[in-house]
């Protein structure tokens, strides 16, 4: 019975997260087969520890090649990952069930240890990272601390597990005012983590193998702090000692986590302080557009993480930039990537109004100014990322890297294509319909910009080259985005 209970609420924990992506569920075809295997229960665990054991074949590379004497210090400095991932898990999933009023149906039943259901539904997502870290665990190369190492792992998830409760139960809600912005900040630290994930296992697992000798005296000093308390698995009467002394508070914070837990998800909270002398004040209708559109892409993470996709889909091209210390011509071309990948959230950008475009048309709004807003949306994120992508530039090489200051626009001119592109497709406010080959015509319309920089950059590598280009790409962005 039990069993039967979660699966159902896994499948509608999933159904909310395919309803909230708007780019799924606008499609009743992609909606429908993408639940068929993200909501069945065994389909869905079983993809994600088949992926979490590939990566942890990867992650455990530094505990295979190290020697014997420091094996231990080489696990336990894996252990944050599966700790923020089952943070981040459990803290993503609770604000489904409390925002998709996944229990409400329960309410009358007879049902015993609510609260425990609820956690063991959440503790379901969490479960996966146990197989990230069991290759690390195996090898260990030793029976005894390689069951150390599983409980430690163990250990670890409980922990992520009763944080992510606890916040839920004290902070999970409405957050206004300052207490949003945290807020936001902490979704899109968690939303690049887990796309990241790769990423951050190779680079921790490289820095573990090329500074084992700088790490080992650090972790044999303080062995009693997490995670380097998890170094004492070849030592099993001080590893149990220590998993105790861990497993004991944040069991009984757990404990205390889960006992209000259904309170917390029954039962909204608002925290922070609004103003309650309120203006209303008057902006340009593309910038309140803009205002109103960030302010519905961060209460759904789905949408979130379309916008950041200019992020992630070049964290390995930004590490290997910076890797080789930002050269111009690297540099350049990386910037006008991002700026271009902008075009990702081009369909994105219009499915935030999905449900609001009766309202919209009824406004003195006219098309021209509803795409500049548009523009504006989708060249936003990716912009501070640039500027995030130049400040550490020239903090690292100098002010050489001021040439390429224009390019921290360049957001612009993949909006403005993408936009002058969709002024072709609609005559009012209303969703532009692409098709497949409105898809190919627009990844066309993507690359040929970096194509010709590369080209033109390449053969004439003049600091004043990299400052005219940038400058040239703005101005023609400004020019299309005047004309549309």
């Amino acid at each position: 019975m039990l069993w039967k209970i979660i699966k159902i609420l896994y499948r509608e924990v999933h159904y909310q997260m395919l309803k909230e992506n708007v780019t799924i569920s606008s499609n009743k075809k992609k909606f429908e087969d993408s639940l068929k295997w993200q909501a069945n229960i065994k389909l869905g665990l079983g993809l994600q520890v088949f992926w979490m054991l590939v990566m942890g074949v990867l992650f455990g590379v530094s505990v295979a090649l190290a020697p014997k004497d420091v094996k231990g210090i080489a696990f336990a400095s894996l252990l944050p990952v599966p700790l923020i991932y089952a943070i981040y898990s459990t803290g993503l999933t609770a604000s489904y069930l409390q925002s998709g009023r996944v229990f409400e149906p329960l309410k009358p039943l007879p049902i015993r240890n609510l609260n425990l259901l609820v956690s063991l539904s959440i503790f379901l997502e969490v479960l996966p990272a146990l197989f990230l870290m069991l290759p690390s665990a195996l090898f260990l190369g030793d029976a005894i601390a390689t069951a150390m190492g599983i409980a430690w792992v163990l250990v670890t998830l409980i922990m992520g597990h009763a944080i992510g409760l606890f916040i839920q139960v004290k902070f999970g809600g409405v957050h206004v005012g300052k207490g949003s912005v945290i807020r936001n900040l902490a979704k899109v630290f968690g939303l690049l983590f887990m796309v990241g994930i790769y990423l951050i296992i190779q680079l921790l697992a490289q820095f573990i193998e090329e500074n084992i000798e700088v790490i080992a005296p650090l972790f044999k000093k303080y062995y009693i702090a997490f995670p380097m308390a998890a170094s004492t698995v070849y030592d099993p009467p001080r590893s149990i000692l220590i998993l105790l002394l861990y497993g004991i508070p944040f069991g009984l914070l757990y404990i205390y986590s889960m006992r209000r837990l259904w309170e917390s998800i029954e039962g909204i909270k608002v925290y922070g302080k609004a103003k309650l002398e309120y203006k209303l004040p008057t902006k340009m209708p593309p910038l309140a557009l803009f205002e109103k559109d960030y302010k519905i892409i961060f209460r759904k993470t789905q949408l979130l993480g379309s916008f950041l996709a200019p992020a992630t889909m070049t964290l390995w091209f930004i590490y290997m930039v910076f890797k080789s210390g930002f050269p111009m011509l690297q540099g350049a071309l990386l910037m006008i990537s991002i700026g271009m990948l902008s075009m990702v959230s081009l369909d994105a950008s219009f499915k935030v109004d999905m449900e609001a475009f009766e309202v919209l048309r009824s406004l003195p709004l006219t098309r021209t100014r509803y795409l500049r807003a548009k523009a504006l949306t989708m060249a936003f994120i990716p912009s501070i990322i640039e500027a995030v992508i130049l400040t550490i530039a020239i903090f690292i090489k100098g002010a050489e890297v001021i040439y390429l200051a224009p390019y921290a626009l360049s957001p612009l001119l993949g909006a403005a294509i993408g936009i002058g592109y969709t002024s072709m497709k609609i005559r009012d406010v209303e969703m532009p319909n692409f098709g497949i080959m409105d898809g190919i015509l627009l990844l066309l319309l993507m690359i040929m910009p970096i194509v010709i920089a590369g080209l033109i950059l390449f053969f004439m590598g003049s600091p004043y080259v990299y400052l005219g280009l940038g400058v040239a790409y703005v101005a023609i962005s400004l020019i299309v985005l005047w004309r549309v």
